[in-house]
């Protein structure tokens, strides 16, 4: 199994399953085939075999085999993109793998699991299971789980953001130079894209461009690495090479991950920016919008918050009957020993109950969520059709061989798709994911003086996006004619939102007085005459 998988496949295969009479050989077959086809990088989704093995060994108690069965169970549910099943299978299989002595099956399984939580961004649970994962990986002198794991604690750290970036070279540095053979080929280009990404975000260009190479250099097939073609592409970008950048970047648009789709449109709407064509610019930030939304509706990271809770649950539950067995004996020795388990009892009911209210509240915010979010698509829509139905209104109107009277006819149905088409974009806009998390973050503030939550370049970008739609590209054009900032841009979004002044500070962090002084900069960059002192009343009629 270990040294020739597509071997073990073979002769597995070749067995009929109705030869097996003995419920422990259906069992043990059963897990192999599993393990064979996994190793043979074949894709499983249906669980019906692998239940068999569970259920038996979780029959006879025998942990060992219980940790490798859970854990198969869990990559057939990684392959049916079931994220949070299959964080719930993995959780399991590491407590048994510990429970059977197994330290190099503990750490593969780790090693798994952590891969799922830094997909769906939860970031502090990756970087804690990673932890883990190298301590294991040490323990076993597994050079190339150590690394793996000392890799993907580097690429946590660029996550993070500036702070970290000296902690995540460090690391990805270590195991770029433990896998410096070439027996570690493919890991090693992982890594090369790892350090390539973060010297793009420290602006050291040309380790940027060299990393990015490499990580094509060492990949057998270049062909479909499409990530290596973007990583390439914005390394070029950030060192002002746009011919090059757009080549790389347009090849890495065949892939079918929206993260890459999105990243690679988000790229292109800036070349086309810095080269002067705005048409071509908003085309593109639109698609990376249409992408990003596409990415955000694929997470699961609920799943799998929920998926841990209920592995805590269940192991909580287990431990609880275990201990009811001993309270069971004690009972009969001391009536004493009677009230306390009642008064515990009573403490713990109240705790599930606390446990279960807070549950249904966050399921009832999640479906609030798909509901916002279903609402934004149909919105979306409805905006796209009644844009179509002002284009074809005003090619009537352009016609010359109509007369006046008639083309005065079509201009007032045109004005009437143009009220309604504004006030569809108006609902779009406060229908849209980044405008909820606006108005969360407000009321955080207004409630407990705090937020957990901020608005990243994504959130921004979509924003902006949105806005742009709402009042006929006005941020863009603006941004271009008057050379606004960054933080100038997003201030002018906000002032066009029916936000108080005085909550948008939570928004940027920034004084309301500091507020009201960039509002004057902007104006004066608009040139607005000196007592011009309303800017979202300028914005709204630019």
């Amino acid at each position: 199994m270990e040294e020739y998988p597509d071997s073990a496949l073979h002769i597995l295969e070749s067995i009929e399953s109705q030869q097996l009479t003995v419920q422990a050989d259906r069992a043990y077959y059963a897990l192999l085939l599993t393990q064979a086809r996994d190793k043979n990088y074949i894709v499983q989704t249906d669980d019906s075999l692998i239940r068999t093995a569970v259920q038996y060994y979780d029959s006879i108690g025998d942990v060992r085999m219980q940790a490798k069965a859970y854990y198969y169970k869990g990559c057939i549910y990684r392959d049916a993109n079931l994220c949070g099943e299959a964080v719930q299978e993995y959780l399991t299989a590491i407590s048994l793998a510990k429970k059977a002595g197994n330290p190099k099956l503990q750490g593969l399984i780790c090693n798994h699991a952590g891969y799922l939580y830094y997909l769906q961004d939860l970031l502090e649970q990756a970087d804690s299971i990673y932890q883990l994962t190298e301590q294991l990986a040490i323990q076993q002198n597994d050079t190339s789980l150590w690394a793996d794991a000392l890799s993907f604690q580097g690429k946590i750290n660029i996550k993070q953001g500036i702070p970290y970036y000296p902690r995540a070279e460090e690391k990805l540095l270590k195991a770029f130079d433990m896998t410096n053979t070439p027996n570690y080929k493919q890991l090693q280009a992982d890594i090369a894209a790892a350090l390539s990404s973060l010297y793009n975000s420290m602006e050291l260009n040309k380790k940027a461009v060299h990393y990015a190479k490499l990580n094509i250099s060492l990949r057998n097939d270049t062909a479909q690495h499409y990530r290596a073609f973007l990583l390439l592409g914005d390394a070029y970008f950030k060192a002002g090479l746009y011919d090059s950048a757009t080549l790389y970047i347009n090849k890495s648009l065949s892939s079918t991950g929206y993260g890459t789709q999105a990243s690679a449109y988000m790229r292109l709407a800036e070349i086309a920016k810095v080269q002067g064509d705005l048409d071509k610019s908003l085309e593109f930030t639109k698609k990376h919008t249409l992408y990003l939304d596409s990415l955000h509706l694929a997470k699961q990271s609920n799943d799998i918050l929920i998926a841990e809770k209920e592995v805590a649950k269940q192991q909580y539950t287990n431990n609880l009957g275990y201990q009811n067995k001993k309270l069971h004996i004690l009972i009969i020795v001391s009536a004493l020993l009677i009230c306390i388990i009642g008064i515990i009892y009573a403490v713990l009911r109240r705790s599930q109950q606390k446990a279960h209210h807070i549950e249904q509240e966050q399921s009832l915010l999640e479906k609030e969520k798909q509901d916002l979010q279903q609402k934004y698509i149909q919105l979306k829509n409805e905006l796209t059709q009644k844009e179509a139905e002002i284009v074809s209104q005003q090619k009537d109107i352009n016609q010359h061989h109509i007369n006046e009277e008639k083309k005065k006819e079509l201009q007032q149905e045109l004005d009437t798709l143009a009220r309604k088409r504004s006030a569809l974009a108006k609902e779009t806009l406060e229908h849209s994911e980044v405008y909820s998390k606006i108005e969360r973050i407000i009321n955080s503030y207004k409630k407990y003086d705090k937020s957990e939550e901020q608005l990243n370049d994504n959130d921004w970008q979509r924003f902006i996006v949105e806005t742009d739609i709402r009042w006929d590209k006005a941020i863009t054009r603006l941004r271009i004619q008057c050379e606004l900032e960054k933080e100038e841009v997003h201030l002018c979004c906000l002032l066009l939102t029916d936000f108080p002044v005085a909550h948008l500070e939570y928004i940027i962090k920034q004084t309301r007085n500091t507020i009201y002084r960039k509002e004057k900069e902007i104006l004066k960059k608009a040139g607005c005459p000196s007592g011009t002192n309303k800017l979202k009343e300028f914005l709204k009629n630019y």
